[in-house]
């Protein structure tokens, strides 16, 4: 957000602030995501553009930047929407596009993405204290908390990865929250690639949502303060 990498808390942006982190003293996107690659051992990165999603750019000038730059995969959300599709994602092919409920108004976006792409697109079940965010009665949830109505929707659009993501639990350190639909979810599609994120804060939140169905875990604040203990050889 505005150029640098920040600190989210409990989905109220205005909110966020510049990331202080035990990793790196640095801000910036490049120097932030090198330090939590090396300190994690991994080769995948998931980015928020914050700019993008409030309505700043289609894809910020930093983010479009580096994201380009990278040769391995990238999850980004730049807020893809009605107004903003995302094609432009096509000459990146290590660039996953994430279309979110929170922006997405129909699911015919999401089809248009997968579409447009070659690469996988990932379905954010966006989520804030358990009710679906944005206007999820088109995505055929009878209720705000139908999320396996909305995932139903969302693969049969051709989604080939599914993101739950509770805002409110992000940046918090209370755990995810989201074990019920993940069992849901991994119940009924026992193939697709299941990520949960918000809230992560120990080994045992890792090992609770692994049991619970998913087959990867959103992690950063854990990471930046030191909370989530580092092994010398990756989880697999």
């Amino acid at each position: 957000m505005n150029g640098q990498v920040v600190r989210a808390i409990g989905g109220r942006r205005e909110e966020y602030r510049p990331i202080v982190s035990k990793l790196t003293t640095s801000t910036d996107v490049y120097e932030v995501a090198k330090a939590l690659l090396d300190a994690a051992g991994v080769w995948e990165l998931y980015i928020a553009d914050l700019d993008a999603i409030r309505g700043r750019y289609d894809i910020s000038p930093r983010v479009d930047e580096f994201a380009y730059w990278l040769e391995f995969p990238v999850w980004l959300d730049v807020g893809t929407s009605e107004t903003k599709g995302a094609p432009f994602f096509s000459s990146a092919p290590h660039i996953r596009p994430v279309v979110a409920l929170e922006t997405a108004g129909t699911p015919g976006l999401l089809g248009s993405a997968v579409s447009a792409v070659s690469a996988p697109v990932a379905f954010s079940l966006d989520l804030r204290a358990g009710e679906l965010l944005g206007d999820w009665s088109k995505w055929g949830a009878k209720h705000s908390r139908d999320a396996i109505a909305v995932t139903r929707t969302a693969v049969s659009a051709g989604a080939r990865a599914i993101i739950v993501l509770d805002l409110a639990r992000v940046g918090t350190g209370t755990g995810c929250g989201t074990e019920g639909v993940l069992r849901q979810i991994r119940a009924e599609f026992p193939d697709i690639d299941l990520l949960a994120g918000g809230g992560v804060r120990t080994w045992d939140d890792v090992e609770r949502l692994g049991e619970a169905g998913a087959s990867g875990v959103l992690v950063a604040s854990a990471l930046h303060d030191g909370m989530l203990p580092l092994l010398s050889e990756p989880r697999p």
